[in-house]
C-alpha cells in the first residue's frame, strides 16, 4: 500500500491540484491511500476567522471568510 498526503502548496490552485491527479494515474494498478489536508494558507486564513470571531469584529470576519470561500471556488472552478 502507498500513502500520499497532499496540503499547502501542493494544493493551492487548480494547477496544483490537477498535478496531484496525473501522479496520482501513475500508481492505478497500486492500493493507495491518499490524504488532503488545508489548502496553501487555509490554516492561517480559519485562525484569522476564529481571532476576529472571538474579538467581535463581525466585519473583519466576514472579509476574511469570504475571501477563503472565494478562494476554495476559484480552485473548484479551474
Amino acid at each position: 500500500m502507498l500513502v500520499f498526503k497532499f496540503g499547502g502548496a501542493s494544493v493551492k490552485s487548480a494547477e496544483a491540484v490537477k498535478n496531484i491527479v496525473e501522479i496520482l494515474k501513475r500508481y492505478k494498478k497500486e492500493n493507495i491511500v491518499v490524504v488532503v489536508s488545508a489548502m496553501g494558507k487555509t490554516t492561517n486564513a480559519i485562525e484569522r476567522i476564529i481571532e476576529n470571531y472571538a474579538a467581535g469584529k463581525r466585519e473583519a470576519l466576514m472579509q476574511e471568510y469570504d475571501a477563503l470561500k472565494s478562494y476554495h471556488l476559484e480552485v473548484v472552478e479551474g
